[in-house]
């Protein structure tokens, strides 16, 4: 046979081999708040549209807001009147438009101003982050069924899409390979860290939740599990949906790592960091991605040498803040008994040296 045809029909089939792998999405836009309905009605459609859309640009306000802080700060989000509101927003999209002679419905998607955002949040001392965390690995599992089925109607829900614009970025592990027996344990919600190595390594991620619903969907158990801590929670309703379970454990991490890393603008500390690069590209490299951290202020060269320098660096929050957000950005700082270092991440120890 051809090696052509042996070809085709390998890709023909190649389903059949094992799983396909799709590159990455990129990270979704903090700023962007999808999904927005909008509803209205008037004397006329075109002043029902209108209505609609100054009805959807607070909501949407709101939803972002509450992306970028801490609960505890939602009582301070600044009141803001319809032309303050139309200064932060970049542009829109409307998508499912209906309309009759007096009606108007859609969903809209606001791309809103990162730079007008940071400034309105900063100039009320409002404390926020927009640095994204580390994936989070979710096990969706059923009360009383065994092990991890990635078909239930829990599981399947986590892929929805307003669940995959917030800081935290949630994985939800196939059932397949050497993995497979793993997940398919009865005592996945009594797992440690350690049990869960194996698919922390394949998924790369920061921690793990194991979230267990009811089969009517009324309660979920939630247990946050990471190298240092295993912190369990619940919630319970009378009447509620897997999507709403969903949010509310996806708003729980987020919760988690909005307090953890909000940053406070209106504070600046320093510290000075001792560098390690193997080549002016790399340390152009370093100087790069320092320069995209939003709570980076300024950073000072006091000295540079073959393959070390030492910089002050100028920075708004707290060090351990500075540190998770350099993470983000392939950055490894470390704090040895004050004397701070910095590194690309993944640099082999030999090479630090």
């Amino acid at each position: 046979m051809p090696r052509v045809y042996v070809f085709l029909l390998l890709a023909a089939f190649g389903l059949g081999l094992g799983p396909a792998y799709a590159a990455p999405a990129p990270p979704p836009d903090p700023f962007t708040v999808s999904n927005i309905k909008i509803d209205a009605s008037a004397e006329s459609a075109t002043i029902a549209r209108d209505q609609a859309m100054a009805q959807g640009r607070p909501l949407a306000w709101t939803r972002l807001f509450r992306r970028l802080t801490a609960s505890a700060l939602w009582p301070k989000q600044p009141e803001l009147n319809d032309n303050a509101l139309l200064r932060l927003i970049r542009s829109f999209e409307v998508s499912n438009e209906r309309r009759s002679t007096t009606r108007y419905l859609a969903e809209v998607t606001f791309h809103f101003n990162p730079a007008a955002v940071r400034a309105l949040l900063r100039q009320s001392n409002i404390a926020f982050t927009e640095t994204r965390s580390r994936p989070v690995l979710v096990l969706p599992l059923i009360a009383g069924k065994q092990g991890f089925d990635p078909q239930s109607p829990w599981a399947q829900v986590w892929n929805d899409p307003s669940l995959k614009q917030g800081l935290v970025p949630f994985v939800v592990p196939m059932l397949f390979g050497p993995e497979a027996p793993l997940l398919s344990r009865a005592d996945l919600a009594q797992l440690d860290w350690a049990a869960f190595e194996p698919l922390v390594r394949r998924y790369n991620v920061g921690e793990v939740i194991v979230a267990v619903a009811s089969e009517d969907a009324k309660t979920v158990q939630m247990i946050e599990i990471s190298a240092t801590s295993r912190t369990p929670a619940s919630f319970a309703y009378a009447q509620s949906t897997f999507l709403a379970d969903a949010e509310a454990v996806a708003e729980k991490a987020a919760e988690t790592w909005k307090t953890r890393n909000a940053v406070d603008y209106a504070k600046r500390a320093r510290l000075t960091a001792d560098v390690s690069f193997d080549s002016l590209e790399e340390w152009a490299k370093i100087r790069s991605q320092l320069g995209a951290v939003k709570s980076v202020a300024d950073v000072d060269v006091v000295g540079l040498a073959l393959n070390e320098a030492e910089i002050n660096v100028t920075y708004s929050g707290r060090p351990e803040q500075l540190r998770d957000a350099l993470a983000q950005q392939n950055l490894d700082l470390r704090n040895n008994g004050g004397q701070f270092t910095l590194q690309l991440a993944g640099r082999s120890a030999a090479n630090s040296q």
